[in-house]
């Protein structure tokens, strides 16, 4: 992994720690923390659901074959948001908050983290400098796909999703309706598979997210990527059919919930 400094240089993470130039540090630790993990060697690829509903498959492709450089500055957003998660999870029961779950599919694996199932309700936190008026439509199919992911009996226990976005200085909460989202799932990651398998990315998917994209340059002149048979698998992918397009989801706002007074 490598970081980006406030100064423009750019270092490795064990380099930025031992430097400390920017910040003191602890506060260089705290703010890379768990990012410098080595990925360990599957049979088979394993993708966390955010990258699969994040808007771009194009994106996620480039974040996976070519080398990121993580601006110091933006991990305290992260890291921000982590604070957040835990301070809101902090009254949860522990076996409610953070759960994992993963579905496997031929060719590959999809993995997540439901923030917190507490009394028949799903919750997804989200963190941002302006609340939307509506949730994003990557938020909406990420929360659907943690439901879409749990086990019968779980699903079935699961009354209500809400997605829950604190500013610094306001609370929204969203109801999202509940739907099987796993085609979907399966598409797109038979086609971010099998693009990774070929070295050539997946089409481009032009949206506002482009204007603020690491690739930008990259992905306009369509650089391939490297195969790295780490990632993939050796059995042929099939061609997936066509992706089902979303539903709408009519959003409703609402009151906080119980549980936050």
């Amino acid at each position: 992994m490598k970081v980006r400094c406030p100064d423009g240089s750019e270092v490795s993470a064990d380099e930025c720690i031992e430097c400390s130039k920017c910040y003191p540090k602890p506060i260089i630790k705290m703010l890379l923390a768990g990012r410098n993990r080595k990925r360990k060697k599957r049979a088979k690829p394993r993708y966390g659901v955010t990258r699969l509903v994040g808007g771009c498959l194009r994106k996620t492709y480039y974040d996976l074959t070519e080398e990121v450089v993580f601006p110091l500055e933006k991990m305290w957003i992260f890291n921000r948001g982590t604070a957040i998660h835990e301070f809101v999870q902090k009254d949860m029961p522990k076996e409610d908050i953070e759960i994992f779950m993963e579905k496997s599919f031929s060719t590959f694996g999809v993995i997540g983290f439901v923030d917190a199932i507490h009394a028949g309700a799903m919750y997804e936190f989200k963190t941002t400098a302006n609340i939307p008026d509506t949730p994003q439509e990557a938020h909406t199919l990420q929360a659907q796909a943690y439901y879409s992911m749990l086990p019968e009996d779980k699903q079935a226990r699961v009354k209500e999703i809400l997605i829950i976005y604190f500013s610094m200085s306001k609370i929204r909460v969203y109801k999202v309706v509940p739907r099987n989202v796993l085609p979907m799932l399966e598409a797109k990651g038979t086609i971010l598979t099998n693009a990774i398998k070929l070295g050539v990315a997946p089409r481009m998917e032009e949206s506002y997210i482009c204007r603020y994209c690491d690739h930008k340059d990259i992905c306009h002149g369509q650089k391939p990527a490297t195969y790295d048979p780490n990632k993939v698998d050796e059995e042929p992918i099939p061609e997936p059919k066509n992706i089902p397009k979303p539903v709408e989801v009519k959003p409703k706002s609402s009151g906080l919930n119980p549980f936050f007074k």
